[in-house]
């Protein structure tokens, strides 16, 4: 691949032009022809907002080669433009293997880049990457500050991982109330917003219902725990429909805690009398 062409709104819509006559998931047909379209419309189209928006369409499995060969070169010349966005949504690309390739290190190295820029989304991504030590050693400090940057700015997934830490003890003193009206918090700005919240409400709908069932921060509710967990089986199963990185796994974790919260209140007997 040659990621020094110089791509133009007009050579690009060439290419998806060229795209539209290979044998490639529909999805990305869409995504071509969704991207002609956009420019005929919009006469002002810049060529970053052609990778910017295929997370829309992104499916299970890797993109296509000549999709691949096309969003990457356009987003490394953003890049070597100083393009923060660019470098974090390429980061993101291989962080979640659907570039067609996936690596860590790699998604580091553009999150930094682009953490650089003042991107606060890379800033979230590199705390992820020092909370789960993905291409590099696990530091619960350079993760809260990541974090604590993400939650300043209003960023609500930087705000749960902080409620995370606190309710683990990394970094900062284990405080479960402080972790449980963290999450409380989280569920009133998703109530506030919930299209905008759509891409993490689960994540915050698990940990509640795990709260609920431990008894963590909060008094143990076995009902409530399992209306959260259940709530948060159906937004992730919706995320998986969509073919979102990592969602198949937040089924399952919320999966598990309806079923335990079935069996606790099996083994504690009937909540409701029987007529």
């Amino acid at each position: 691949m040659n990621t020094q062409v110089r791509y133009t709104v007009a050579s690009v819509i060439s290419e998806l032009k060229k795209l539209l006559k290979k044998d490639i998931p529909a999805a990305y047909r869409n995504w071509a022809r969704d991207g002609i379209t956009y420019v005929e419309r919009n006469p002002e189209a810049d060529v970053l907002d052609f990778p910017n928006n295929i997370f829309a369409y992104i499916q299970k499995d890797p993109m296509p080669a000549e999709v691949r060969e096309l969003v990457e070169g356009i987003l490394q010349q953003g890049i070597r433009e100083g393009s923060g966005i660019a470098a974090c949504n390429l980061g993101a690309l291989y962080y979640t293997g659907q570039i067609g390739e996936q690596s860590y290190q790699k998604a580091r190295e553009l999150y930094e880049i682009a953490a650089e820029t003042g991107d606060e989304q890379a800033v979230e991504n590199l705390g992820y990457c020092y909370y789960y030590g993905r291409d590099c050693e696990v530091d619960y400090q350079k993760a809260y500050e990541c974090f604590a940057k993400g939650a300043f700015t209003g960023r609500v997934t930087s705000l749960y991982k902080i409620a995370d830490m606190y309710k683990n003890g990394y970094y900062v003193r284990k405080n479960e109330r402080e972790a449980y009206c963290i999450y409380s918090h989280c569920i009133d700005v998703i109530n506030s917003d919930r299209e905008a919240a759509a891409e993490y409400d689960a994540d915050v709908y698990v940990r509640y219902a795990e709260c609920y069932m431990n008894g963590t921060g909060c008094e143990k509710d076995l009902l409530t725990a399992l209306f959260w967990a259940q709530r948060a089986e159906y937004d992730f199963r919706k995320r998986e429909a969509g073919h979102a990185p990592f969602a198949r796994q937040g089924v399952d974790w919320a999966m598990r805690v309806a079923a335990r919260c079935r069996q606790m209140l099996d083994q504690e007997g009937e909540v409701f009398p029987v007529c």
